[in-house]
């Protein structure tokens, strides 16, 4: 903590000292007011005001993204409080929202414009797959807390809606590079013009090509992590206007990774055995299409489809996927009710061929989840709103699921919100759940007996199921402070555990193989609490800190009949930010954030502090010089630890340098 308060005052004095002797222009991002009444989409699939919405809500904007200094998503969502970011190694993260951080995180939703990235093979995301150009996002909302009554099953404690710009929005050229100190590089091309004559509302388009390499970490004894990776990606997006009331886009994307991992070739945990180079090949694509409609009465429509497929041989097994979307969904008002309901259906074929130490039964599997949502929010008064709704779902492993919310927002005036949250949310279990069958480990006993370690799915596992109550207060105290608070009650039943099993015997010629199995199961409970605290203070018109503090605790417990091991509590108790954007002179600014976080509850990761710093320099109207230091506090060390045979390596400290040009 001494160090939190030293870094604290060396930012605030060099800051105070800058602006004393100079007379400089605004920071150029949005007033207090305006942050409060951004439009955000993601809590209610329409446009409504971020001050007054009954859900926490984090908005990170394109210009929190361009003075963020990250290079990688991850490490954007950093800012937002209540979301754990943790590196494992160079091409790995456990991400989650308000606890059960894992690499397989999968309780959070996330999207892409509005197409979901989840896997369903864990129901998590793999995050080496979602690099993408930061230049051309709009904003990225995090609904923290349950999202289920808009974006259905796993959206349970949180939503991530990444929101790319408008190719109107991106005409001309862009060019950008970096290059840092651990063999990390970007390089960036963007092109945006029209299609057809002339100009106005027409048709516009993008497109881009981008390639990345991220250097290795070192192991704990200092050797090389071999964790390496590089990724080339292309794509494109085309708007049309095709008349004042209708609008149409198309945008796709093609990616192919390369990568490795070091390994141990058992996963069980604490295993002595070695450790050992994994290669990494993943490759993919998506292809989305959207076309919305304002009738004369002021009601929208709009229908979204899109595919997604990709390819991933990792432990050298090819596991494919292949997801096709259909949704439509209404928005009207009707005098104090105003409604949106939808409709959606999805497809997803997910294979892996059968013959590795880890195979799915059956092996090629195509399932249908039919979904249906209804929401109104109703007036009750000029400043007190009631939103009712609910999502109910039929999926091909527990059947129908109903996930209600119900959220009452009070605004006394302009400058302050109350607000309250009740909700179910719901995971249903993943293909891995339902069909795995794993070969975790062989330890010889003797010269003619082994003890074989095996993981089976269970075709009649439930959801996990979470029933969820929040408060909230949001207020822009004075002209120069505003605040968000957020509290949250969490009930977890039925989560996922895995229970052994009696021994099975096999004799046979070459031997004796004594089996342990392990099945999966629902045996597994928790009741977790805690808040979010975040302020924007100007402290001058060119100066702005974003503190945040993030409280949580988690009570997991299991069943009776149990005998799974006890769930880890890897969520640090506190977080702490603390984000400072200060505009030194018109044209060169110098933002800094700085991160502590508690020792987790199991001890898998000591307390530790990270700084990063960008100092960034206009010159022209084109072109912009950066220079990016990252982790400058502490030397290298582990945000999560190893994770399901992957090793974790320490990630030190970084600089870089970037230039980008418009043209």
């Amino acid at each position: 903590m001494r160090l939190i308060v030293r870094s604290f005052r060396c930012v605030c004095a060099l800051g105070l000292a800058t602006l004393a002797g100079r007379s400089q222009t605004g920071l150029g991002d949005a007033s207090l007011e305006q942050l409060l009444n951004v439009e955000v989409t993601s809590v209610s699939k329409k446009e409504q005001k971020l001050s007054q919405t009954a859900a926490a809500v984090f908005v990170i904007s394109q210009e929190d993204i361009r003075r963020s200094g990250a290079v990688l998503l991850p490490d954007l969502l950093r800012m937002v409080p209540g979301v754990q970011v943790a590196q494992i190694d160079a091409n790995a993260w456990a991400i989650t929202i308000r606890g059960f951080n894992s690499q397989y995180s999968n309780k959070v939703l996330v999207l892409v414009d509005g197409r979901s990235v989840y896997t369903p093979s864990f129901s998590g995301v793999y995050w080496d797959q979602l690099d993408m150009p930061l230049e051309d996002i709009e904003r990225i909302e995090v609904i923290r807390g349950p999202g289920a009554t808009m974006w259905g099953a796993n959206a349970v404690n949180g939503v991530i809606n990444i929101i790319t710009k408008n190719s109107k929005s991106t005409q001309g050229g862009l060019a950008s590079a970096s290059v840092g100190t651990d063999a990390d590089a970007q390089g960036l091309l963007r092109y945006g013009g029209r299609l057809g004559q002339g100009s106005g509302d027409g048709a516009t388009y993008r497109v881009f090509a981008k390639y990345t390499r991220q250097g290795s970490g070192t192991l704990e004894n200092g050797s090389d992590g071999a964790d390496g990776w590089s990724r080339v990606q292309g794509g494109f997006r085309t708007d049309w206007n095709l008349s004042p009331r209708d609008a149409f886009h198309v945008e796709g994307d093609l990616f192919s990774n390369r990568e490795s991992q070091t390994r141990q070739a058992s996963f069980v945990t604490g295993s002595l055995d070695p450790s050992f180079r994994q290669d990494i090949r993943t490759a993919g694509g998506s292809l989305l299409s959207g076309w919305s409609h304002t009738s004369a009465s002021g009601s929208e429509t709009s229908v979204k489809a899109y595919y997604d497929t990709y390819r991933r041989d990792n432990l050298g097994e090819p596991e494919y996927q292949r997801t096709f979307d259909l949704n439509a969904q209404q928005h009207r008002v009707a005098g104090r009710n105003d409604i949106v309901f939808g409709l959606g259906y999805r497809a997803l074929l997910t294979g892996l061929p059968p013959g590795y130490a880890f195979s799915l039964v059956p092996a090629k599997r195509t399932d249908s989840l039919y979904s249906a949502f209804l929401q109104d929010e109703i007036r009750l008064a000029d400043t007190l709103w009631l939103t009712l709704g609910s999502k109910v779902e039929h999926n091909a492993y527990t059947g129908f699921e109903y996930e209600p919310s119900a959220r009452l927002a009070w605004a006394p005036s302009t400058r302050h919100t109350l607000w309250a949250a009740a909700s179910r949310a719901i995971r249903q279990p993943s293909r891995e759940e339902v069909g795995i069958v794993a070969d975790l480990a062989d330890i010889p006993l003797d010269a003619t007996t082994t003890m074989a370690l095996r993981l089976y799915g269970n075709p009649r596992l439930h959801s996990e199921e979470l029933r969820d109550f929040e408060t909230g207060y949001r207020s822009q105290l004075t002209k120069r402070v505003s605040l968000d608070l957020a509290a949250f009650l969490s009930f977890y039943n039925h989560l996922s555990t895995i229970e052994p099993q009696s021994p099975v015997v096999h004799p046979g010629p070459a031997g004796i193989i004594v089996e342990i199995p392990s099945v999966y199961a629902n045996l597994g409970h928790s009741t977790n609490y805690g808040g979010e605290l975040a302020l924007n203070w100007n402290v001058s018109s060119h100066w702005r800190l974003s503190p945040a503090w993030t409280v949580i605790h988690v009570n997991t417990g299991l069943d009776p009949i149990s005998k799974s091991a006890p769930f880890a509590d890897n969520a640090p108790r506190n977080s702490f930010q603390i984000r400072s954007q200060l505009n030194l002179t018109r044209r060169l600014s110098w933002d800094q954030t700085l991160w502590w976080n508690q020792r987790v509850p199991d001890g898998s990761v000591a307390s530790h502090v990270r700084l990063d710093s960008i100092l960034s320099w206009k010159v022209g109207e084109h072109t912009q010089f950066s220079l990016v230091g990252q982790n400058l506090v502490s030397p290298a060390y582990l945000e999560f630890g190893d994770s399901v045979g992957v090793v974790g390596t320490r990630e030190g400290r970084s600089i870089y340098g970037k230039i980008t040009w418009k043209f």
